[in-house]
């Protein structure tokens, strides 16, 4: 399969721009087509979560809620292995962790991204996740927005030195529009993708992630991605503990980057693309069947978890019985799934798959905050509202794992819509990000 190597690269250094669009000034028309962008991504994200959505009811449907579902030993394989062969003999080209070749494209100043890019990602992914793939849709979406910023600016006819700005906008609206999250967006192309910050290059990307975050959010019905029923309240006397759990994310997160780079490195050593999916798709069919929890993106599991619905860690599976599960039979399942989704992610996107990073670490941020939630309550006889901890360490974990303390920290309250716990989200989020921080100039030395 070909590889990425556009031949065009650019100029990353700001001048004021000579194109136009027509009769608008330089500056507007970079807007407008920042408008545009953000206009069609959006779009582009409710389409994908919508077939994502569309594809799992039709597979979980012939699940049964009470007792073992042996189907859950294929059918992420098979999403794995039909993933693979779309790549191989339907788009002749690999883009399994697309979001970070185009990440690097654009640190080598490279804004010609190959037009697969622009629908490849949002047909490989709902196979992925449809059929059960631990791991996001960002990662796919972001790709699609960049691709599509590209292409749309080599169309207008953008100088070179004004199609990072562009791709820029591109994969923050992507991120917006996945997350609902128009904030979120902006921060990921300034923390993750490192974007050159200057006033036009600012407001362009505030207009492609606010028009792309409300786009899908209004698609969608505006509703949210975790929408909780019962008000989540913070107590200012939780905070010193709010520090304990920043600093028990860090450490997790450490622990967590490392299954999943281990699991990554492991299944890289397979050359054979067939062996390596078999692999893969094995042991995250395993890891399904044993926790279904794992399946897909995992958002109504965290919501139903915040809002104290303990049965939605133990359906599907032989966990599950009749009558609410007690809250340490909870604890237990959320340990072990936060213990094995780093495994789970790296098995669906270095395995052949095509999903996000970014997801999978809100969800494992989720388990972990139940998990050392209770485990404090029980060592010192707390009485930390488990719900809260689990919608604050989703930000504390993130931040440690992604190294993206103010993206995580707005998309987690955009996207519960809990402006209210973002002092909390803040406190764990940066907590979280010094612990790993120091604990790995540690390890380094």
């Amino acid at each position: 399969m070909p590889t990425d190597t556009p031949n065009n690269t650019c100029d990353n250094t700001y001048a004021e721009p000579q194109w136009q669009l027509g009769s608008l000034p330089p500056s507007v028309s970079l807007y407008v087509l920042a408008a545009l962008v953000g206009l069609i991504t959006g779009g582009c994200a409710f389409l994908l979560k919508s077939i994502i959505r569309w594809l799992s009811i039709l597979v979980v449907n012939h699940f049964s809620i009470v007792g073992v579902n042996w189907a859950l030993l294929i059918v992420p394989l098979a999403g794995i292995v039909l993933t693979v062969a779309l790549q191989r003999y339907g788009f002749r080209r690999n883009i399994e962790h697309g979001l970070d070749k185009i990440d690097a494209m654009v640190k080598q100043k490279i804004c010609d991204i190959p037009a697969t890019y622009t629908y490849g990602p949002i047909m490989a992914s709902t196979l992925t996740l449809g059929f059960g793939g631990s791991a996001g849709a960002e990662g796919p979406i972001a790709s699609t927005g960049a691709a599509l910023a590209s292409q749309l600016g080599r169309w207008v006819g953008l100088p070179p030195r004004l199609m990072m700005i562009i791709i820029g906008c591109g994969a923050g609206a992507g991120i917006a529009g996945i997350f609902k999250a128009p904030i979120g967006g902006m921060m990921f192309t300034l923390e993750v993708m490192g974007m050159s910050m200057s006033t036009v290059s600012m407001i362009a990307l505030t207009i492609a992630c606010v028009i792309g975050g409300m786009t899908s959010y209004g698609l969608t019905g505006f509703t949210l991605d975790v929408p909780l029923t019962h008000p989540q309240y913070f107590d200012p006397h939780m905070s010193g503990w709010i520090i304990v759990l920043g600093v028990l994310c860090g450490v997790y997160s450490i622990f967590y980057y490392r299954m999943a780079g281990w699991t990554g490195t492991l299944l890289e050593k397979l050359r054979s693309p067939w062996v390596r999916a078999l692999v893969s798709g094995g042991i995250l069919s395993v890891l399904v069947f044993m926790f279904p929890s794992l399946y897909g993106e995992g958002y109504s599991t965290m919501a139903n978890l915040i809002d104290g619905d303990l049965h939605t860690m133990t359906e599907f599976s032989f966990w599950h019985k009749q009558g609410m599960p007690t809250v340490e039979t909870v604890m237990i399942v959320c340990g072990a799934v936060a213990a094995v989704k780093g495994v789970a992610c790296a098995a669906t996107n270095s395995g052949g798959g095509v999903a996000g990073d970014f997801a999978p670490t809100l969800f494992a941020g989720c388990m972990a905050g139940f998990f050392f939630g209770g485990l404090l309550n029980h060592l010192f006889g707390l009485q930390l509202p488990l719900g809260n901890c689990a919608l604050i360490a989703m930000a504390g974990t993130m931040a440690g794992i992604i190294q993206a303390p103010l993206m995580s920290m707005f998309i987690v309250v955009e996207m519960t819509g809990y402006y209210g716990m973002m002092f909390p989200v803040v406190i764990c989020s940066v907590v979280s990000y010094a612990t790993v921080w120091c604990l790995s100039i540690r390890n380094k030395r």
